[in-house]
């Protein structure tokens, strides 16, 4: 089966001379990427930047948030035929439910649990969006376009993004985001259930935060909201206030690597999962890369990546791709040999390519096969080991965003949109 690293319809680079046994899921924890994609990759301290930004949003899906960029003139990007569809079967008689354009910047959650987006791919099928959602499932077939999203579609046309980008599993937030801090999730499909932390595999074996402790590299976590979701480690996890960064960055302090928790609950909400309001996620984005941008000398070194950790249960059309088993640990059903529902995906960097779009298969330990990269770290299990770290996304010969972009839209939400999430409930079905 093709795992994480391999290939999409683009060239490997030059130096890539492992993509194949990458793809047979060959190398396992404790490799490195002069391993994994040959002795010639760009990695360390080689590399021309020092910091990562990470910002993990929630629960939205590729084509629910970027399926009208072909219309927004990004070219060469997997879009769903105009009437895709998935059949309602609790409409007597069943009936298609076709996309469309969600007005409501509100709606109620969508379902995303293990087995349900397992229904919801249906062995690559594609065709359980509805049905898992209902009653009101019509909502799963909603998508946004860039009069509802401008500052994502703008950074989406303008740095590099890809159109096969998978969260890492066919399940839930917490087993998703567990595989970018360990590259797997230890046998966890639930989110909130935290048995993981007994597994000896978890108790033995270093986390990505411990294999940059034990480098000698730096690293912090910056929140919005009372906590951040590494806190499930332990309390020297829960971060500090995202005031901080902007400190850091205007004191050109960051640490190597920054993750970026939004806020996940209350009145400030705005990791965008159901029922939050979309534009405030966006508008939380944009103040994390705007402060970069706005700082020239922290700019020319620092690499920012926003990502999404699933799909939270939104219609996509592509089916996921095999998988490398992370490890020998297996969930109570199903296996970890797949990659989850297709989710948006941009790296915004000086040297990342002008408006280019992957088709490397990725998931979201490509993330943390990118830190580790750059900080020449060892793989955690055979999943970031295998996984291709987007290297393709950048041209270090010719960085075309030493000086940062402008022309951003504004990424200040609607008063209409605000009003509408204030007066109404979540939607469900169709507007």
């Amino acid at each position: 089966g093709g795992a994480a690293g391999s290939g999409g319809s683009g060239a490997a680079p030059s130096y890539d001379t492992q993509e194949s046994n990458r793809k047979s899921c060959k190398f396992t924890s404790g490799s490195k990427t002069t391993e994994t994609i040959g002795a010639k990759v760009p990695h360390g301290d080689a590399m021309p930047f020092e910091h990562i930004v990470v910002l993990m949003q929630e629960n939205r899906s590729f084509d629910h948030y970027f399926s009208e960029l072909a219309n927004y003139g990004v070219k060469d990007v997997d879009v769903p035929a105009a009437n895709a569809s998935n059949i309602d079967p609790d409409a007597n008689p069943p009936k298609p439910v076709q996309r469309f354009h969600e007005s409501r910047y509100c709606v109620e959650d969508v379902a995303h649990d293990w087995d349900q987006v397992h229904w919801q791919y249906d062995e690559g099928k594609m065709d359980g969006f509805v049905a898992t959602n209902n009653p009101g499932g019509a909502r799963a077939m909603g998508y946004y376009d860039q009069t509802d999203l401008p500052y994502y579609y703008w950074l989406a046309k303008t740095f590099s993004m890809s159109d096969r980008h998978f969260c890492s599993l066919l399940g839930p937030t917490w087993p998703n985001r567990l595989y970018f801090y360990g590259g797997t999730s230890w046998g966890n499909i639930k989110t909130s259930d935290v048995g993981f932390l007994t597994n000896n595999v978890y108790q033995s074996s270093d986390k990505l935060l411990d294999t940059m402790d034990k480098a000698g590299r730096s690293w912090k976590i910056y929140r919005d909201g009372i906590t951040s979701f590494a806190v499930i480690f332990g309390v020297k996890y829960l971060g500090v206030n995202i005031a901080q960064f902007d400190n850091d960055v205007d004191a050109d302090k960051l640490p190597a690597l920054s993750i970026i928790d939004p806020s996940f609950s209350g009145a400030s909400q705005n990791d965008e999962h159901p029922p939050a309001n979309i534009q405030k996620g966006q508008q939380f984005a944009a103040r994390v890369l705007n402060k970069l941008m706005s700082k020239p000398k922290v700019w020319q070194k620092t690499v920012f990546i926003l990502l999404y950790d699933e799909h939270g249960g939104f219609y996509d059309h592509v089916p996921p791709p095999e998988a490398c088993e992370p490890d020998g640990i297996l969930p109570p059903t199903y296996k970890f040999d797949r990659l989850g529902v297709r989710t948006p995906f941009v790296i915004a960097a000086p040297w990342v390519k002008k408006g280019y779009v992957s088709h490397f298969t990725t998931d979201i330990t490509s993330v943390t096969r990118f830190i580790q990269n750059r900080f020449d770290l060892p793989a955690m299990t055979a999943r970031d080991a295998n996984a291709w770290p987007f290297l393709d996304m950048f041209d270090f010969d010719n960085p075309p965003f030493m000086t940062p972009p402008t022309g951003a839209p504004s990424a200040t939400p609607s008063q209409a949109g605000i009003d509408w999430c204030k007066n109404n409930p979540p939607g469900t079905g169709k507007p």
